[in-house]
């Protein structure tokens, strides 16, 4: 069960409808939640004259407190009513570092979409990217723009690696608030057919207590854009898949899918790696 939620928070709108999120996920499973929020060191693109770096350094220190400030705010707004005792903590440094860190002590690590730590040419992929492979927890990837209410509608992105099955193991607590479980693979047109497979996870599921599992097979030499459009499809709230880590630019794979699920995704993903 998850008793520990741990939510980064950054003084946004995206950032307030995440901790939103986290209250309202929180009180569903009667669990602790903590907010966080980690000021990255100042990083100023090579675009300025030497003269101008220390102005510019300052101006940039300058708008990190402000967000750091705004997002204690958002953060003790949101929890006042419901969790007076949510605990909320602010470090400096290495956003990444910081978030797995602070990860080491919750069952469950919130994150938005595209949180960054710095400049696209020193960080080019969201923090959110790195923490799955780092935090050694599962992480509930949030897009900006989320739906706050149940999580009726749930797919399992599922090969059977894995990374797979550490990921369902992982969300399990979540899948028991769905009304539905849809187990969605992907195949090759020429593959054996993988529902017998899926049939031992349904049942396994079923062990557990989770009922109303749906199978669906999708046969296509294209598993990126197969998996990206049933998702877009089928009116999902959460999307649980296996992260798959790759050498510098790591990517999110089911089997040949891409990073590009996370980026693209209009619902919240969780990852397990």
């Amino acid at each position: 069960m998850f008793r520990d939620l741990l939510v980064h928070v950054d003084g946004s709108g995206a950032g307030r409808c995440r901790v939103q999120f986290a209250v309202t996920l929180a009180a569903r499973l009667e669990a602790r939640l903590t907010g966080f929020h980690v000021t990255p060191p100042v990083q100023v693109a090579p675009l300025y004259k030497p003269s101008r770096i220390p102005a510019v350094a300052a101006e940039l220190a300058a708008r990190l407190a402000i967000d750091a400030r705004s997002a204690a705010t958002i953060f003790r707004e949101e929890t006042c009513q419901h969790f007076p005792d949510a605990v909320w903590i602010e470090a400096a440094g290495d956003v990444v570092k910081g978030i797995s860190d602070a990860a080491r002590y919750a069952d469950l690590v919130i994150l938005g979409q595209y949180e960054s730590q710095g400049s696209l040419e020193t960080d080019p992929l969201p923090v959110a990217h790195s923490v799955v492979s780092r935090c050694g927890r599962p992480v509930l990837v949030l897009p900006a723009v989320v739906v706050l209410g149940s999580l009726a509608r749930i797919a399992v992105a599922w090969d059977g690696g894995r990374e797979a099955v550490r990921a369902v193991h992982d969300a399990l607590p979540l899948l028991r608030l769905a009304q539905s479980v849809q187990i969605v693979t992907v195949v090759e047109p020429a593959a054996e057919d993988a529902t017998v497979e899926a049939r031992h996870l349904s049942a396994h599921l079923a062990n557990h207590g989770i009922g109303a599992v749906e199978l669906l097979q999708v046969r296509s030499a294209e598993e990126n854009e197969s998996l990206c459009q049933q998702i877009e499809q089928g009116h999902y709230d959460l999307l649980v898949m296996g992260g798959y880590p790759h050498p510098v630019w790591w990517e999110f794979i089911f089997g040949g899918a891409t990073q590009s699920i996370l980026l693209s995704s209009k619902i919240p993903i969780f990852v397990s790696h």
